[in-house]
């Protein structure tokens, strides 16, 4: 078994998952507080005093030694049973330094209020209330710092002293306080009374501001710093949990940390980021990325440190059916121990209350060098000679005073029975805990029994055989094992196995070179951080700015390298590509503006010839068509005055009427074209309406079949329109039928036209040899828009046209 004095040396500070916290959140709090002095002492000597600066950088300053004292304390492993542990030196800085992490955070609180009440303007009509309020904390500040010099002078008097606890509930306050001011400052950022709506409650109308749109900086400002003030109450409600609860240690460690972070970033980044200042947008992403870098640490650190606690198995813990002997040595030389019989008595006595209680003993008990008549036993089975013990008198080097620690552990939920019985020759005391089944790793029965002689002998009658350990909580398994004199050490040292040492040891070999890490990716942080980002980010973005002014200037013909291919790569090409096509506008301006003249010059030809057209129309209707109609009039009549000539004649006669007729009707379309070049209309509305046209004129029944319409350009449109009515005509002189198939089908790219019939047909190796008219004018009309033109026919087996165009 390892046994040793609490006077050897040993380490005094084990890391751990929570000092890895603290320090992480001391490091960033240096950073921050060395950046938020500089800004203001800058500001001071330009004649510019800011005070929200100055007091979030006494803020920060003030987060140092708080964290500093609060790594301390986790570091000594006491969590919160003591400010001091066994190894720990009562007079070390580390020790007294423990208490002043509530001076500190006092500070904090002041300062976080005050900037509350100055940030982001003066609080309206309130400083009378702003210095009452300074007042206050000031002197809540002096109580917290005579409470520290308190616990300090109990240390060093080896007493397990506190603070009040009805006193620690004022940094809740200031916390909510905090919260209500800047509220406040939202809505006076918001220029206007709270109006309450109709329908919604007074509380819900002064809640708006918060998520109503802010009007202005201010109010985005207040919201933001309203919103990091808010987060530590999730920290503040964890302390007001009772110190053994589970919640108030562990699970919530690794939150409270990253809300610590997060806040200390907030407050900073929102407070610079109002300031009139452009520099500071380097120092902002090398923050960023040194509390993401510490968080993600910090999150690690936790997730192994559970599994890692779980692998730790105590060496030398006596295991069920062991039992060890204390005998004193004699003189000034204390306690001898060593392994013994397992012979335990008989259970028997009175049951002892829950607090404890004292014996008298029917003989003198010799130890360490005195005789006692009487011990005090408390509801752990600890037994001591000057006063009921406590749990944390262990925790004082070698004791607060002379006692017996058969196993120092924690009662399981069900409690404990401690017995003891007296006889002439001895003191019998059994420690049986009451456990059910879903306790089997909290349930311990041992008994110690003092010999008249001075003989001290410790059964474990049931002892676990993996208890679990727990950081910061050295009740949780068995923490001491053996026996301590006192502060008076003149008869001899503390005999103990500190199994909860070699577990905070454990932890150390794990989390001891996280340390380094931490501080190590700190100093890269800071140093490569900026370097990478002023190679990567501002460097190419200070470029960009330089060939924008530069730009603006008037250099029209600038041009910004370009150094990564990346999202400034991509705005760097922007710029360049937008700068070329400027350059490129100015100097065509002169040619588009020629380019529009024409245009205008050709709109005024146009205009020309659409007058032209009108007064060609309107002469061909007044002179031509009319003589067409008269002899239209007088040809449709020679039948009727002929009708007793001869066949021959009478045939003749309506053969020049039909061509009177025809040519009228002709010439009636001709003027329609004419007065409508059919620019405003699509192909669709003209093909239905030459097909209306030609039904009502020359009695065809034509099956017209178009598909939705779609735009095509002018000349295309022109071309088949043309095609159409060419191919209606031959329809109507040719083919000796009256019934017509057509359709029309475009797209974004094609259009396809067919006009077939099934009427006389021709040869078309005889039509090819003496060219029609009328055929080639369509030929030469697809050739103009690079179409085809297809033209199916045989005698009597009807005639096909078909156009097609592709874009």
């Amino acid at each position: 078994m390892d046994w040793s004095t609490a006077g050897s040396s040993h380490a005094a500070l084990f890391w751990n998952p929570a000092a890895i916290s603290y320090l992480s959140e001391l490091l960033l709090a240096v950073v921050l507080a060395a950046y938020l002095l500089y800004r203001a002492f800058q500001e001071s000597t330009k004649g510019r005093f800011h005070a929200p600066t100055w007091m979030l950088a006494i803020l920060m300053l003030a987060t140092i030694p708080g964290f500093l004292s609060s790594m301390f304390r986790v570091l000594i492993a006491g969590g919160w049973l003591s400010y001091t542990m066994p190894w720990a030196p009562l007079d070390a800085l580390t020790t007294l330094a423990m208490p002043w992490a509530r001076p500190f955070g006092a500070i904090m609180a002041t300062a976080l209020i005050l900037l509350a009440y100055l940030f982001p303007r003066p609080l309206p009509r309130a400083w009378r209330e702003m210095r009452i309020v300074a007042v206050v904390l000031g002197a809540l500040i002096l109580i917290e710092a005579a409470i520290a010099v308190k616990a300090d002078l109990a240390i060093l008097a080896r007493e397990a002293w506190w603070r009040p606890q009805w006193l620690a509930g004022w940094m809740n306050i200031a916390t909510l306080w905090t919260a209500i001011v800047f509220w406040r400052q939202l809505v006076a950022a918001h220029g206007q009374p709270l109006v309450q709506p109709h329908g919604s409650s007074r509380f819900t109308a002064g809640l708006a501001p918060i998520w109503s749109p802010a009007p202005n900086r201010e109010a985005r400002v207040a919201r933001a710093f309203l919103f990091f003030t808010i987060l530590p109450i999730i920290h503040t409600i964890a302390l007001l949990l009772p110190d053994e609860s589970q919640l108030a240690r562990f699970p919530l460690d690794i939150l409270i940390c990253w809300l610590v972070l997060l806040q200390l970033v907030g407050l900073t980044l929102v407070l610079v980021g109002y300031l009139p200042e452009r520099t500071t947008f380097l120092f902002k992403l090398t923050v960023i990325g040194l509390a993401i870098l510490l968080a993600a640490i910090n999150g690690a650190a936790w997730v192994v440190s559970s599994p890692y606690q779980a692998q730790f198995r105590a060496s030398g813990i006596p295991a069920s059916g062991d039992a060890l002997l204390f005998a004193p040595r004699g003189g000034d030389l204390g306690y001898a121990v060593q392994p013994a019989a397992f012979l335990p008595e008989r259970i028997r006595g009175p049951v002892m209350p829950a607090g404890g209680a004292w014996v008298d003993l029917p003989f003198d008990f010799p130890f360490y060098g005195r005789s006692y008549d009487r011990v005090y036993i408390d509801g752990l089975g600890t037994i001591a000679f000057d006063r009921m013990p406590r749990p944390v008198d262990a925790a004082f080097e070698q004791g607060v005073q002379p006692a017996i620690y058969p196993m120092l552990v924690d009662r399981p939920e069900n409690g404990t029975r401690i017995t003891a019985f007296t006889d002439s020759e001895r003191l019998i005391v059994t420690r049986r805990d009451t456990c059910d089944a879903t306790q089997p790793d909290r349930c311990y029965r041992i008994q110690t029994i003092l010999h008249a002689d001075g003989r001290i002998d410790i059964a474990f009658l049931e002892v676990p055989p993996a208890p679990p350990f727990l950081m910061l909580s050295p009740l949780n398994a068995p923490w001491l094992v053996g026996i301590t004199p006192g502060h008076d050490t003149s008869a001899g040292e503390a005999v103990l196995q500190d199994h909860y040492r070699a577990f905070m040891l454990h932890l150390d070999r794990l989390f001891s070179p996280f340390v380094l890490f931490i501080l190590v990716v700190t100093m890269a942080t800071l140093i490569g951080l900026p370097l990478m980002f002023r190679t990567l980010l501002l460097g190419p973005l200070e470029r960009l700015l330089s060939g924008m002014r530069r730009y603006r200037d008037g250099e029209v013909d600038t041009q910004v390298q370009t150094a990564f291919s990346d999202e400034i790569g991509y705005l760097i090409e922007s710029f360049n590509a937008l700068a070329r096509e400027q350059t490129a506008m100015v100097r065509e301006l002169e040619k588009r503006v020629a380019d529009r003249v024409s245009e205008i010059a050709d709109m005024t030809i146009r205009s020309t010839k659409l007058e032209e057209r009108a007064r060609l129309s309107a002469d061909l209707h007044d002179a031509v068509a009319q003589t067409l109609a008269s002899a239209s009039l007088h040809a449709s009549a020679l039948p009727a005055r002929l009708g007793n000539m001869a066949p021959p004649q009478v045939k003749a006669a309506e053969q020049v009427a039909r061509l009177n007729r025809h040519a009228l009707n002709e010439m009636r379309l001709l003027l329609i074209e004419l007065r409508d070049d059919g620019e405003h209309r699509s192909l669709n509305e003209r093909l239905g309406e030459l097909v209306q046209s030609f039904s009502e004129l020359h009695s065809l029944a034509i099956d017209f079949q178009p598909t939705d319409p779609f735009p095509l350009p002018a000349e295309v449109s022109a071309m088949f329109y043309r095609v159409a009515q060419e191919s209606l005509n031959n329809v109507v002189k040719h083919s000796g039928t009256r019934e017509v198939e057509m359709t029309f089908d475009a797209a974004e790219d094609r259009a396809m036209l067919t006009v077939s019939d099934h009427g006389r047909g021709f040869d078309q190796a005889q039509v090819d040899r003496h060219e029609s008219l009328g055929l080639s004018i369509m030929r030469d009309r697809a050739q103009m828009i690079d179409a085809t033109l297809e033209i199916d026919s045989a005698p009597e087996q009807g005639c096909r046209v078909t156009m097609i165009w592709i874009r």
